[in-house]
């Protein structure tokens, strides 16, 4: 998996200097920090979404007047469920689940406004896993969660100037979370909304003012 996962970064970044070389397209790089709800399906439970976390960086080719391809590192948390010690009887379920991602997103843009759609690799990272009530968590050796996590991404956004942007994104997994549960009738599916904001860093200005400053 790890070798599929850098072979998978690599090939995003060959693809970012073919374009430079061969389009001499102009690109953007950032950092962006959002949070959403996530929930899975096919739990065996009762759950409630969950809240969210996710940061990381960007980077951001034009590969047309209208069209630019769009590739994040991220990290991520996805899962289910709210854990509250002063509710027992309602057998509470929580599942966080922690990833490196890898989005790969074509971007329409218009005006101020874009839409975006493309696929998502994701590295496991770690899970946590809580229950109160219920026959739960699993045993992960017979029932180990997945390493990686393919998804299908889907989103709007807003440019508020050439720094600051704002998007939403649902997206949803197209690999189980894990091996199918006892009393499920289909594997668990990460599903989810995240909001994010994202600041461009300008490297040509910073270049620009160091030189200025020198002389």
């Amino acid at each position: 998996m790890k070798k599929f996962f850098i072979f998978f970064v690599m090939s995003i970044i060959c693809l970012d200097v073919w374009s430079q070389a061969k389009l001499k397209t102009q690109y953007k790089f950032g950092f962006k920090l959002g949070c959403g709800m996530h929930t899975i399906t096919g739990s065996p439970v009762k759950t409630h979404p969950r809240g969210s976390f996710m940061g990381g960086i960007w980077f951001q080719i034009k590969m047309s007047k209208n069209w630019t391809l769009q590739s994040e590192l991220t990290y991520i948390d996805k899962g289910t469920g709210r854990y509250r010690q002063d509710h027992p009887k309602y057998g509470d379920y929580w599942l966080v689940l922690s990833y490196y991602e890898v989005p790969i997103l074509f971007q329409y843009n218009k005006k101020k406004g874009y839409i975006e759609f493309g696929p998502g690799l994701a590295a496991f990272s770690n899970a946590s896993e809580i229950s109160i009530g219920v026959a739960l968590p699993y045993d992960t050796g017979l029932y180990p969660f997945n390493k990686k996590d393919f998804s299908f991404n889907l989103g709007a956004g807003y440019v508020f100037n050439e720094k600051w942007r704002v998007g939403l994104r649902l997206t949803h997994s197209l690999l189980p979370v894990r091996k199918q549960l006892p009393g499920t009738s289909h594997p668990m599916y990460n599903r989810g909304i995240v909001l994010a904001v994202s600041r461009q860093i300008n490297l040509k200005a910073s270049k620009t003012k160091q030189s200025q400053d020198i002389e």
